[in-house]
Formats: structure tokens, C-alpha cells, sequence
């Protein structure tokens, strides 16, 4: 019998990859990466669909990496391939539903806030007038806010704010408004939160993040170290999981004045360099070892062209 062979996709293959593709070899199994953009939908085929690397077959699975920014409609295009496989048998790994959820903050602080978990007060609209009028009450409390795109990674676009002068002068990434609540660091002017890699409902990798800046992502030159996690924080961080439908994710937490634990961020399209690198934990095979779980039990429709 051949090896399974599965895809991975992402627009810009590297680190990651590599580390997957070795991961998965020493599983037997065969990874090809290709980008969802190079996905054609053609009614032709038995399936209706292209996946360069498969013309005439199915992966075995399929594992996003990454999408690319696009447009609506290309992104639409993309997540279609997604929820075909996953309709023809195909485990993917995460599923579009989960990619949907998290892709979107605002999507992302709905499903937490109805899951019941801790996350910090969000409002989000396109009406500049309301967000103007959230803004003024928040800043009336003395409340800091913070302005993020609605699409974003990486700490990117990310602004503070105390002041509706500063609120005036914003230019919000497509014209949608997503504002939360600065959450103070539990210890002052010390800048600290945890990524925890969560996969198959089990935490398999911790890091503490530490910045002598309020944005501690580790792009935005945050220093990443080893971190013991408490009970608290593992089973926050598996429940964040869950609720937004994601097989693996890495949930950013960060620790309030009170001293509990909130959710900043869901990421159903994690990083782990910097988490490799802080703890030399080997987060691509436990995420190969996922994979082969869900191959060996998955029964793929088969066809022939």
C-alpha cells in the first residue's frame, strides 16, 4: 500500500513546512504544499474541484497554513475548496468553520463571549457615529482602548487609545470598527502574556511573552521564554479551542490586575517558531501526529478521472 498523501496549504511555504513535511515523512506520510489561490473549481472533474499535486485523487488530508489576504471573493473561493473536502471525507485540519471564526476577530469575541469565557469587553460596527458615541462612554469611565483591524495577525495596525481627539484622527482598515478594552498588566509597566499551543484538546506547548512595550507579539520583537502553565489557564485555553470549532489553535492569554486569566486571541492558523524556540518542544509532530490519527480513521470518497 502507498503512503497517504496529504496537502498543505499556505501562499508562502517555509520554516513551517519544512518542519511539517518532516514530521509527517517520519509518520510515512507524504506532504505536498500548494496554495489554495492555485485551487480550480471545475465542474468537469468528479469532484469539482483541482488541488495542484492531485488531479486525479484526493489527499489523504489537508492542513491550512495560511490563506492570503484577498479579496471577498476571493477568500470566498478559497474557503469553498475547505468545505468541499471536508463534504467529500477529507479531514482538514482546521476546518474552514474554525478558520471562519477565528479569521474575524469580532467572530472570534462572539464565540467566546457565548461560550461563557473570560475575554475582554469588545464592541464592533461600521457606523463611525456609534463607535464615536462607544468611544466617549468608555473614555467618560477612564477606560483605555485599544483599535485593531478586523483581519490582522502579528500586532499589526494595533492602536491605544485615551481620547476622542486620538479617536478622530483614526483611518480603520475598511471602514469596520473593533475596539476592546485595554486590560492593564497585573504587574504595572511590566508587559507580559502567554501563548499556549492547544491540539487535539490537549495543550502541548506554553510560552510566556515579555515586551518592555504593551504589544507583545513575538514579530514585534517580544522575548518568548518557557512557561509553566496553571491548571486555570490550560483549561481556559482548551475551552477557547472548542469554542471556536478548531482542531489546533494558539489561544493568547493574558492576566488581568485581579489576577485570573482572560482570552486575548484565538489563531486557528498558528505560528510556532518563536514558541520552538522558547521551549524546544517539537509542535510539528504533535500536529502530524493529529494528522494521522484522522487519516487512519478517515474513509475518503474515491474517484478516477
Amino acid at each position: 500500500m502507498s503512503s497517504p498523501k496529504i496537502v498543505i496549504f499556505n501562499d508562502t511555504h517555509g520554516w513551517h513546512s519544512d518542519q511539517l513535511v518532516k514530521a509527517l515523512q517520519n509518520l510515512g506520510i507524504t506532504a505536498v504544499l500548494a496554495d489554495l489561490a492555485d485551487c480550480i473549481i471545475d465542474l468537469d472533474h468528479p469532484t469539482g474541484i483541482i488541488i495542484p499535486g492531485f488531479e486525479n485523487e484526493l489527499p489523504a488530508a489537508a492542513m491550512v497554513r495560511g490563506i492570503a489576504p484577498g479579496s471577498l471573493e476571493q477568500i470566498t473561493l478559497r474557503m469553498d475548496v475547505l468545505h468541499t473536502l471536508a463534504e467529500l471525507n477529507v479531514p482538514v485540519f482546521n476546518p474552514a468553520i474554525a478558520i471562519e471564526h477565528t479569521v474575524d476577530k469580532a467572530r472570534t469575541s462572539l464565540r467566546l463571549h457565548l461560550a461563557g469565557l473570560n475575554t475582554p469587553k469588545t464592541w464592533a460596527c461600521e457606523n463611525p457615529i456609534l463607535a464615536r458615541k462607544v468611544a466617549a462612554e468608555q473614555f467618560e469611565k477612564q477606560q483605555t482602548l485599544v483599535i485593531k483591524p478586523l483581519f490582522g495577525c502579528q500586532g499589526k495596525g494595533i492602536e491605544k487609545i485615551t481620547t476622542l481627539a486620538e479617536f478622530d484622527k483614526l483611518q480603520v482598515v475598511g471602514d469596520a470598527f473593533y475596539m476592546q478594552e485595554y486590560v492593564l498588566p497585573s504587574t504595572p509597566d511590566k508587559w507580559q502574556d502567554w501563548r499556549l499551543m492547544v491540539v487535539d484538546g490537549q495543550v502541548c506547548a506554553a510560552m510566556s511573552r515579555q515586551s518592555d512595550h504593551w504589544i507583545t507579539n513575538f514579530a514585534q520583537g517580544a522575548s518568548c521564554f518557557a512557561a509553566t502553565v496553571t491548571a486555570e489557564m490550560e483549561q481556559l485555553a482548551i475551552a477557547a479551542t472548542k469554542a471556536v470549532h478548531a482542531d489546533y489553535a494558539g489561544v493568547d492569554l493574558i492576566r488581568t490586575v485581579d489576577g485570573s486569566y482572560t482570552v486575548l486571541e484565538v489563531n486557528s492558523v498558528p505560528a510556532w517558531k518563536g514558541l520552538y524556540q522558547a521551549t524546544h518542544i517539537d509542535v510539528a509532530a504533535h500536529l502530524a501526529r493529529a494528522l494521522f490519527k484522522r487519516i487512519s480513521t478517515a474513509m475518503p470518497i474515491s474517484y478516477v478521472t
